[in-house]
């Protein structure tokens, strides 16, 4: 498993697609995105190159090449929002999340259920 997962928006819609799989060809992989007009071979060329940022791991069973992610969904959310928090507010994550309550359009459930959410972790 690699420490830092930097996925572009395609390569992270492929992984979503293998994180709902378990596992699995470049074919199964294109059958559950159908929406993104990708060749097979595309696609392939896609995972392969996961496969050697450590992110998945493959074997051959039968003619087809079977990919395993090796990250889970949650490690790669995790590397990935730090690497944006790094980049964009130096490492600070109440400026994030003060960026995000100040530029989206939060309703007042909204930031009620974010209260709700920063007092249950001040309470771990």
């Amino acid at each position: 498993m690699t420490d830092s997962v930097k996925l572009s928006d395609q390569q992270y819609q492929l992984m979503q697609a293998l994180w709902h799989l378990g596992e699995g060809s470049a074919k199964a992989v294109q059958s559950q995105l159908p929406h993104l007009g990708l060749a097979h071979t595309t696609i392939a060329t896609i995972l392969t190159r996961l496969e050697k940022k450590g992110v998945l791991t493959s074997h051959t069973e039968g003619r087809e090449r079977v990919f395993v992610p090796t990250v889970s969904e949650g490690a790669a959310r995790r590397s990935m929002i730090s690497s944006l928090v790094g980049t964009l507010f130096k490492g600070d994550d109440r400026q994030l999340l003060a960026h995000l309550v100040k530029e989206s359009d939060l309703k007042q459930n909204d930031l009620d259920e974010i209260q709700k959410m920063l007092a249950e972790a001040n309470n771990d």
